[in-house]
């Protein structure tokens, strides 16, 4: 019950109307609105896991093949009476039925070929189906929920007969309806039924010179309907015709039931299993909507980080939403949130109750998964006007009801959220009563966390242990609210701020201050002092942060650099060994070749002489390829080739200033004194990098999303690989990947490369107002 309240003022309602939007079916909703409450960390961690299993799935093959599932648990009820039979419509849901879960239990076997997802496929383990079963009902009921022709032969001979008798029937009405037309009988030339007869309409005056049976008149009496004795029998024989069909049409349904009661245990089962895997989805899908993950479950501390306010999520976009981090539990169990209005404090109150209460309930939660969650049996919640005119109770109170309900059943594993606690009342009794209430609690060990205005309990925070002030930011000079929370450091109420910024009279203010206490008035100038060099420390910290992770970026590309340099220095002796040896062997074979001749005196010694020089220029000629001619007593220009002296690096010059020479030295600018450079031949240099390639901050557009819509699978590796890592190098934490829906393979196969890909910490795919399954989000 006290569960149920806090739900009702929580609004959790929006939450589950929200997964709701996600199931495909009534089993789903009912599932909704059943929602347990867990104390259990191993149930709760249990059935968390189950989320965060199908939300891979999700991501990884797409939608569950859930669409068209029914409730179907009326119709077998009603199987279960001996002789009974449903409609061939519910005959259809049942196919459909089971179809869906043949492509469940197919799907959670191939997802889980790799040993992974074993909750799930624990829990549809047990599925049925049986191919033969769909088989018949196929047969036998069409897509439009009519028994087939071909259900039996009996059917379809009935059916043929019904049609023959009614051609003939129509062809004796069309003559009979003619005949009388001519003598102006009818009061129309049409043919209608009336009680499943086929009859004429005759103007009533003549209704004695057509001979039949009168079934009814029309309302104004002016017209009867004959059914002409000429076609009675005909008439007679398309009814009997009809009741066969019937009959036979129940009889064939009789069967197809009598199939299927044999498997009614297994049909109840697999309305458990899926109505539990569409829930189970839909929880899943609302996480992918609103990027939400598992926290740490641990025992002693709550530490929310980066949690969203998840029914703001559904109202507004995420980068409009200002994430919380809170800490309780560890150093103390007691938050005082002040500040002025509308700064945040209720949001805060709301962020914490709703994230513990939707994990609980088994939802993932919009905050980073390192969050830690300590798990409660209670959580209590005293927050809005709670005025009661049916029981005469003021606002207070009704407040003051509230909260002794906290005082007689809160405990150590209670979660306690109250606004503005004693507020409506006398300032300095309510200050009195807050400060013994949050001790109180305190001293229960419960975790609490209230919203006021009053300084008196400021000061009581402060000086009380494991009770801590805390706030939300309120910009000083625009008196706007920026909604960083703030823990140890009480708000500040800019009362007078904020009437002068709505431009109240200077001489109404200067009243004001001179009844202020004088503590009173030096706290909030205090408070304001601190609130303000806070800010200007959090604006410095913020851009020393990206100063340093911008250095830090270019010192590990430098190291990376290093490591090609000492790399390429390998390899190039490596490649010189290898030539050199090839020069030695081909050395030897002239040498042993000339030996040989000379024994069998092919060659004069003039000759011999002359191919030994020849041979000898070519490898010399190879020698003064290799090497570098050093020119170092000419003067050093732009686009000479240098090397450092005493070192094996060489590069280019790209700019040279007062003495300094900047070089690009396989794509890496390195600046030297020119005393420490020589200048060398281009013959062995190699330009591999243009000074586009050079290591430099970004100054043009930096693209955040790749199209490789219209491209094929094996096209598509440079650019994904090239602009993954020119994100990484830009900074960038999150980018999107386009590749449409259509058959799937682009997107497996961008999947296939992001695992493979070091700078890619994980990916998902893209939420509904993020461009759905035809987009990959990658955090970098």
């Amino acid at each position: 019950m006290q569960i149920y309240e806090t739900k009702i003022k929580l609004e959790f309602d929006k939450i589950t109307n929200r997964i709701k939007h996600h199931t495909y079916s009534e089993l789903g909703e009912a599932k909704c609105n059943e929602i347990d409450f867990f104390t259990e960390a191993s149930v709760l961690e249990k059935e968390l896991d189950k989320v965060v299993e199908i939300k891979d799935i999700l991501n990884i093959k797409g939608d569950m093949p859930l669409d068209g599932l029914k409730d179907i648990r009326n119709s077998i009820n009603k199987m279960k009476i001996e002789g009974y039979f449903i409609s061939p419509l519910e005959f259809l849901h049942i196919l459909e039925f089971l179809r869906i879960s043949r492509k469940i239990s197919r799907l959670i076997v191939e997802a889980g070929a790799e040993g992974r997802y074993d909750l799930i496929q624990d829990l549809t383990k047990n599925l049925f189906y049986d191919k033969i079963l769909e088989h018949n009902i196929e047969i036998t009921i069409d897509e439009n929920g009519e028994v087939k022709d071909s259900a039996s032969s009996n059917l379809n001979k009935i059916r043929r007969q019904i049609n023959t008798q009614s051609e003939r029937l129509r062809k004796t009405l069309t003559s009979i309806l003619k005949r009388v037309s001519e003598k102006e009988y009818v009061q129309e030339d049409i043919v209608t039924q009336r009680d499943g007869r086929f009859v004429i309409p005759v103007k009533v005056e003549n209704k004695r010179n057509v001979p039949g049976i009168i079934h009814s008149s029309s309302a104004t009496g002016s017209t009867v309907f004959i059914e002409p004795t000429e076609i009675i029998n005909l008439n007679n024989e398309i009814t009997e015709l009809h009741f066969e069909e019937k009959r036979e049409i129940e009889k064939i349904l009789r069967e197809l039931a009598k199939q299927l009661t044999e498997h009614i245990d297994e049909l109840r089962t697999n309305i458990d299993i899926l109505s539990e895997i569409d829930f189970v989805q839909a929880k899943a899908r609302y996480a992918i909507e609103t990027i939400s993950d598992k926290p740490i479950i641990k025992g002693g501390e709550l530490k929310l980080i980066n949690a969203f306010h998840p029914v703001l999520l559904q109202t507004h976009k995420r980068n409009e939403v200002v994430p919380l981090n809170l800490s309780i539990g560890e150093k103390y169990n007691t938050l005082v949130i002040s500040g002025p209005n509308a700064g945040g404090k209720t949001v805060v109150l709301k962020t914490v109750g709703l994230s513990q209460l939707m994990l609980q309930s088994g939802i993932l939660i919009p905050a980073k998964p390192e969050s830690e969650f300590k798990l409660f049996r209670k959580i209590f919640i005293s927050i809005g006007d709670e005025q009661s005119l049916e029981n005469d109770l003021s606002t207070f109170s009704s407040h003051l009801k509230s909260i002794k309900e906290i005082i007689d059943h809160a405990d150590d594993e209670s979660l306690i959220l109250i606004d503005e606690i004693a507020s409506g009342t006398d300032p300095v009794l309510g200050s009195a009563l807050s400060a013994s209430l949050l001790k109180n609690f305190s001293d229960k060990n419960a975790f609490t966390i209230v919203t006021t205005h009053n300084s008196e309990l400021k000061e009581f925070a402060y000086n009380t242990e494991k009770i801590e002030n805390a706030s939300l930011e309120f910009e000083v000079e625009t008196l706007s609210p920026n909604f960083n929370f703030v823990t140890g450091i009480p708000g500040q109420s800019f009362t007078f701020e904020i009437a002068k910024k709505y431009k109240f009279p200077e001489s109404i203010l200067n009243e004001s201050y001179k009844h202020l206490d004088e503590n009173e008035s030096r706290l909030e100038d205090l408070l304001k002092d601190l609130n303000e060099t806070k800010q200007n420390y959090s604006a410095l910290k913020n851009k020393f942060d990206i100063e340093n992770s911008r250095l830090t970026g270019l010192s590990n590309l430098y190291e990376q650099k290093i490591q090609e340099f000492s790399k390429n220095e390998r390899e190039l002796k490596y490649k010189a060994k290898l030539e050199a040896d090839k020069i030695i062997k081909d050395a030897n074979k002239l040498i042993e070749k000339t030996i040989k001749e000379i024994r069998e005196d092919k060659l004069t010694p003039r000759e011999i002489k002359k191919e030994l020089q020849k041979e000898a220029a070519k490898l010399v000629e190879m020698e003064d390829i290799k090497e570098e001619i050093v020119i170092s007593d000419e003067e050093i220009n732009i686009n000479d080739v240098v090397r450092i002296k005493g070192s094996s690096s060489t590069g280019e010059v790209i700019e040279i200033s007062n003495g300094i020479v900047s070089i690009n030295m396989n794509g890496l600018m390195i600046k030297s004194k020119i005393a420490d450079l020589e200048r060398i031949s281009k013959k062995e240099f190699k330009k591999e990098f243009s000074t586009e390639s050079m290591v430099e901050v970004n100054e043009g557009k930096i693209e955040r999303s790749l199209d490789l819509r219209g491209k094929y699978a094996y096209e598509i590796s440079l650019d994904l690989e090239k602009f993954i890592h020119d994100s990484n190098k830009n900074g960038l934490k999150e980018v999107s990947i386009v590749h449409g829906k259509g058959t799937g393979k682009l997107r497996e196969e961008v999947q296939k490369q992001l695992k493979r890909n070091p700078y890619a910490k994980s990916f998902r795919l893209g939420n509904w107002n993020e461009g759905d399954s035809g987009v990959t989000i990658v955090e970098l």
